[in-house]
């Protein structure tokens, strides 16, 4: 369990110097056996330590006495409802933020649009931070994805571990910032549905490396 523990602050300090959140933005969870390793509450990213991890079972009850982040109920029903995912990240991060404030998904302008698992990279509904409301929402954006931008609020990427989420979670912010200067640009074209679903063909068995 120290490993697991360790390993989300180092992503999340990862994070940290990638300009992906700032203060105690964000969120990191790791889902081992019957467990669900979380960011905790209101703690600074760089001052955080092995003990304020929380731990909590599906139901959301705690293991040890830390807080777990507000929006435990968003990473809880993920894991509940994906099964195949062991970790999730949620940042802040500025272009993806920009990006959820238009209420705008990433339509299929990149072709590594894909590594995401489908033609688009969806925006959800608004909900408040925190509510199982806004959960439900971004649950149904990532439906057959591993990622979405959050309503005026952010994103969020999920791994089949704490890698493959991180690197989804800085693919995500590059792909918003590219896709922003793009529509700008009123000057680009977007792949068609055949380009697109071949690309999609050969990520179909594709495995994140770490």
């Amino acid at each position: 369990m120290r490993i697991i523990k360790e390993r989300i602050i180092k992503n999340y300090n990862l994070l940290l110097q990638k300009g992906m959140n700032l203060g105690s933005e964000g969120n990191i969870s790791v889902k081992f056996k019957e467990k669900v390793f979380i960011t905790p509450s209101g703690v600074d990213i760089k001052n955080l330590k092995i003990e304020n991890i929380s731990i909590v079972d599906f139901e959301g009850n705690l293991n040890n006495r830390v807080k777990p982040s507000s929006e435990l109920d968003l990473h809880l029903l993920i894991y509940k409802k994906r099964k195949e995912i062991n970790s999730i990240v949620h940042c802040h991060s500025d272009w993806a933020s920009i990006l959820s404030c238009m209420r705008q998904k990433i339509k299929k302008f990149h072709y590594m649009i894909a590594e995401f698992g489908g033609d688009d990279i969806k925006c959800s509904k608004y909900a408040t931070f925190g509510t199982t409301k806004l959960a439900n929402f971004v649950l149904e954006a990532c439906r057959n994805r591993k990622g979405c931008l959050i309503a005026n609020h952010g994103q969020i990427s999920l791994g089949e571990n704490i890698d493959e989420a991180t690197h989804l979670s800085l693919a995500l912010e590059k792909l918003a910032k590219q896709y922003y200067f793009c529509l700008l640009s009123k000057n680009f074209k977007l792949l068609s549905s055949k380009e697109i679903s071949s690309v999609l063909k050969k990520f179909t068995n594709y495995k994140f490396k770490h």
